[in-house]
């Protein structure tokens, strides 16, 4: 059913005639600001049990009738992404100084928002709402952006891939001749019939993700014994577990050198005597320059190989232009690893927060997905149940298990 919607003069405004109530243009606008940072809020607050809001923004965006209101957009990502200006003072050690931190929130919203507010067009407004979520799907957009709508599916249509995705493109571009009303009936419905079908796969026994409370000591540890005793608990982990895949947090070895790998060699042999594998978060020097990879290791009874970060942090490990120093992107590095002839996706902590990295790794159909992080920069802000929930909204919409080691 459409929303019966009239223009008409009144007292020198204009008025809009919505569901019978008469709401005049200004009303109208800050109940579509209200809404956007609602479901923004909620929708990133780190809940799991509201992160379905953050789909229904588009929505919003659809009640639009005066290019001012697409400004709302800006209001849904001050509300889902004001834990930024906390979370990067950490981060950049910018701590007692909040100039940087509000600059780069600045900065994200509006990057964020651009799409939404350039793309509006009220004679097509249903493409150009699916032009600005999908545009924002793809690079440059999402390799800097956070708190996509989309994101939130696999809360919505848990297992459903693919179709999951398109389905709420499909019902905005039908949103002139369904209307409001019927379109959210049938994203209910839909969410009903696939939440009634699915059962979130089990986790395999013998993969194990350890998380740590190292904290940030190892990377301000001057003579190395806190790295020793760090490296000796992972070693002791490791072989207390036989016939076991362990997956350890990014970053939980700060360095991975030549120097590394002989004084493990003992190690990896007993490990793969006990067919255990390793999966250890760490960062290899790009040779000649002083730029870095953030990798994850397999060693032991598993393939030799490692993932790269594909998307590292803008600003705080990814410099832009500038491939000699920091974590280069790269974009060009596979999406998942072998891991005992079975496919593991991969997203290293801020990848779990995008959609093209993610995407990238879903399009191989991986068994399973793999999300280490190392957040101990976090603490005390909601930064790390949001990484779990979007991490596991992915796992959910291509229903595989999700395998998380954090370290705070």
């Amino acid at each position: 059913m459409k929303i019966p919607e009239t223009i008409e003069p009144s007292r020198g405004k204009m008025t809009t005639h919505l569901l019978s109530l008469q709401i005049s243009p200004n009303i109208r606008t800050a109940l579509l600001f209200a809404a956007a940072f609602l479901f923004g809020a909620a929708g990133w607050s780190g809940k799991s049990s509201l992160n379905f809001l953050a789909l229904l923004y588009p929505f919003v965006y659809l009640q639009s009738r005066r290019r001012m209101d697409a400004l709302s957009s800006a209001l849904y990502y001050a509300g889902a992404t004001w834990s930024v200006i906390p979370g990067s003072e950490s981060f950049l050690g910018t701590r007692g100084n909040l100039f940087l931190p509000l600059l780069i929130w600045v900065a994200l919203l509006a990057i964020s928002s651009t799409p939404w507010i350039a793309l509006y067009n009220r004679e097509f407004l249903p493409a150009a709402t699916i032009a600005a979520t999908i545009s924002l799907s793809l690079p440059p957009f999402s390799l800097v952006t956070v708190a996509h709508p989309l994101i939130s599916v696999g809360q919505w249509f848990p297992g459903t891939r693919w179709f999951g995705l398109c389905l709420p493109l499909i019902l905005i571009l039908a949103y002139r001749r369904l209307g409001t009303a019927f379109m959210l009936a049938v994203l209910v419905g839909a969410s009903l019939a696939t939440h009634a079908r699915f059962h979130r796969p089990l986790q395999d026994p013998r993969i194990v993700a350890v998380s740590t409370r190292f904290g940030g000591a190892a990377t301000r540890d001057i003579f190395g014994f806190t790295l020793q005793g760090q490296e000796e608990t992972i070693q002791r982990i490791g072989l207390t577990h036989p016939h076991t895949l362990i997956l350890f947090p990014e970053s939980i070895i700060p360095t991975w050198t030549p120097t590394h790998e002989e004084r493990w060699a003992a190690t990896f042999a007993q490990l793969k005597a006990r067919h255990t594998g390793l999966l250890i978060g760490t960062t290899i020097p790009v040779a000649n320059t002083r730029a870095n990879r953030n990798v994850l290791l397999s060693r032991g009874y598993t393939e030799r190989l490692s993932y790269v970060q594909r998307v590292p942090v803008p600003l705080g490990m990814w410099h832009f232009g500038d491939e000699s120093n920091g974590f280069p992107l790269m974009l060009g590095y596979p999406s998942t690893i072998r891991i005992w002839d079975r496919r593991a996706g991969v997203l290293i902590c801020y990848e779990q927060l995008l959609v093209w990295p993610a995407l990238q790794t879903l399009s191989r159909n991986p068994d399973m997905l793999f999300a280490p992080s190392n957040l101990y920069w976090a603490s005390g802000t909601i930064i790390p149940s949001v990484q779990h929930v979007s991490a596991q909204d992915w796992a959910d919409l291509w229903a595989i298990p999700l395998y998380e080691a954090s370290n705070r």
